[in-house]
């Protein structure tokens, strides 16, 4: 299998897009920087980031126990109303998400769109911090673990597996499902070794920037390769206020 930089083109498409966001969409961790947001913010300690980016490094060698992140990061925020953490969404992504976007994602999603194809955002961050990726991309739908909302705050989240590692699988299959789709007419598009049940689940794979074990499964199964290349440094050091 040969390694292309430039997003695949499929035929037949698929009725669907899957997408992985970290390290898939964007060069980056999308909650890592709303907790840098919120450390800048006052809202949180300094600990705080050292504690994510633990947690991070954990996720990208494959022995995240994501159960104690959520438990760890839901405990900061419960005091937050929803409504002032999705402002913050907003800022995060304007400043940081957006700028971070692999070449080419835009394009790429655009083109899967306008022919048809939905497109899914499917990821362990929290549902208010994805959204607004999710409405810039045109997505029509965003999963991630659903969560427990009481009085305007974030609660905990609700019943049911979190939404990473053979997690996600389960709420991808829920939910096409739900739209009357096979997983065989979809394709998966992820970057850790975390997503592999996911991606051997659906009829086609793209998995972006591998390495190690994910690299060596993706080369044995035939997948799709994709290394895009990073923004430029100039559009990650400072906001991207375009449309």
């Amino acid at each position: 299998m040969t390694d292309i930089v430039n997003w695949p083109h499929f035929d037949p498409l698929p009725r669907a897009s899957i997408f992985d966001v970290d390290g898939t969409l964007i060069s980056g961790t999308t909650t890592f920087f709303f907790a840098e947001l919120l450390r800048a913010k006052g809202l949180v300690e300094p600990s705080y980031l050292f504690r994510m980016a633990y947690h991070g490094l954990q996720h990208r060698f494959g022995r995240l126990d994501y159960g104690r992140l959520l438990a760890f990061g839901l405990s900061h925020i419960r005091s937050i109303p929803m409504i002032e953490l999705e402002k913050l969404a907003v800022e995060n992504f304007e400043n940081q998400v957006r700028p971070r976007l692999f070449q080419g994602v835009i394009e790429h999603c655009q083109g899967l769109r306008e022919s048809g194809v939905k497109l899914v955002l499917l990821s362990s961050s929290p549902e208010f911090i994805l959204r607004p990726l999710g409405d810039f991309l045109g997505a029509s739908a965003i999963i991630s673990t659903p969560m427990r909302i009481e009085d305007g705050k974030i609660e905990g989240p609700l019943a049911g597996p979190a939404c990473y590692g053979p997690g996600k699988r389960a709420y991808a299959e829920r939910w096409a499902v739900s739209e009357g789709l096979a997983m065989d007419d979809c394709v998966a598009y992820a970057d850790n070794w975390s997503d592999r049940s996911l991606l051997l689940r659906t009829g086609r794979a793209v998995v972006v920037n591998p390495r190690g074990r994910l690299l060596r499964l993706a080369r044995r199964e035939g997948w799709l390769i994709v290394r895009p290349k990073k923004a430029s440094r100039s559009l990650r050091s400072k906001p991207n206020r375009g449309t």
